[in-house]
């Protein structure tokens, strides 16, 4: 269920189980116009006696932290899919529902119909409705579009432009010119000496032979920092292109790696490695877990298949694919809930320089969190302090 967030001075979650990521075990949180400001029980009953506080007792659920979504359409994608294929704008219930409550919005293959200045537009909104949104600038094709006179200047001046976004290996945006792509790396290198923002590179991978090699390019010939450069669906089979395998490499070298919850079979992709067998992988090849994040592609359509494996049809993937995939990593043993999170709050976080604000639970940061039942249902999530989405009981 949906409704407005009221605008409370304070808010205490008593009785959880707190996973921070890391498990702190039973107790109460508390914040204050928006931040965290005690994990214990302690300062909480102080905060608890202040006026205008919302108390909510959570026994038998747990908390755990807001989780971030650096690769979502919030205008709709899946452009290459034909009329049929196009799905609406997201709301910001869609996301909250699925314990999202930081998300990054970029444009996909249609940068036509669909531009910057709407992408814009439509973070304003969901920030409007107690989401956390930012956005990339650019998109698949080169040379960058941009919204004021550069890539450098939309992620210095504008709040909402984390980064810029592009695409190497993608037939239907090739770009095969080494001078565009070197430009949008040095542009945001400025970017990120003039804002102090993380001015990620968010690239999308496609299915031609070179693979990520024009971002390995990047490091070697322009020094741009490693740290700086996502390669995103990378978790694809050997027969789509030798994607996976060189995103592991890469990320041995300490770069961050982004697998794409819904390029899965369970998501009518039959090009994908899930994420669970995707991450389990990673890790046995020595993978660092820090370096590894995954995010949805979610607001596209995905095909949904009969039987016999034939397509027949499409269905919006929705942001709460997020959370389902956390839920695998634990139910299919690759990882513990702690850990598992990371992929999508403290890795996220750091990745876009967030890491003061955002993927933890802890006091000082933004109180963006969520209560999850012992059927791992998401029953209540926070967003800057205030309730912005509640499940409906059922009898």
């Amino acid at each position: 269920m949906s409704f407005e967030p009221p605008i409370r001075a304070g808010l205490v979650i008593r009785g959880a189980e707190i996973f921070a990521p890391e498990k702190l075990g039973k107790a109460s949180v508390a914040a204050v116009h928006g931040k965290i400001v005690a994990v214990g029980d302690e300062v909480s009953d102080t905060v608890e006696r202040l006026p205008d506080v919302q108390v909510i007792e959570a026994d038998g659920l747990r908390l755990v932290p807001g989780l971030i979504d650096q690769h979502i359409h919030f205008v709709g994608g899946g452009d290459a899919n034909g009329p049929r294929g196009r799905v609406p704008e997201l709301t910001a219930d869609m996301l909250f529902a699925g314990g999202t409550t930081t998300a990054v919005g970029l444009l996909g293959v249609d940068n036509e119909t669909r531009d910057l200045r709407l992408l814009l537009r439509k973070a304003h909104e969901l920030r409007a409705r107690g989401l956390t949104a930012f956005i990339y600038t650019g998109g698949m094709p080169l040379p960058s579009r941009h919204l004021l006179d550069s890539v450098c200047a939309d992620v210095a001046f504008i709040d909402q432009v984390i980064g810029g976004k592009s695409a190497v290996a993608e037939k239907l945006h090739p770009n095969r010119d080494w001078c565009d792509l070197a430009e949008l790396a040095g542009q945001l290198m400025r970017a990120r000496y003039m804002s102090g923002k993380a001015a990620v590179l968010h690239c999308h991978v496609g299915s031609l032979p070179e693979a990520i090699e024009p971002l390995e390019r990047l490091v070697d010939e322009l020094q741009m920092p490693r740290d700086q450069i996502v390669p995103t669906h990378v978790n694809r089979t050997a027969d789509f292109s030798p994607v996976f395998e060189q995103a592991i490499a890469f990320a041995r070298k300490g770069g961050t790696i982004d697998m794409t919850c819904c390029v899965s079979r369970l998501d009518g992709n039959l090009t994908g490695v899930d994420v669970p067998d995707a991450v389990h992988r990673c890790l046995a090849e020595g993978v660092a877990l820090e370096n590894i994040t995954m995010s949805t592609d979610g607001n596209i359509p995905a095909t949904v298949r009969d039987a016999g494996g034939n397509a027949i049809g499409h269905r919006t993937v929705a942001p709460s694919v997020l959370w389902r995939d956390v839920v695998r990593l634990v139910g299919e043993d690759v990882l513990p809930l702690e850990k598992a999170l990371t992929l999508a709050t403290t890795n996220v976080a750091r990745v876009l320089g967030l890491g003061s604000r955002k993927g933890r639970i802890a006091a000082g940061l933004d109180a963006d969190f969520s209560l999850v039942g012992p059927d791992d249902t998401i029953r209540l999530v926070v967003a800057g302090g205030s309730v912005v989405f509640r499940a409906e009981e059922t009898h």
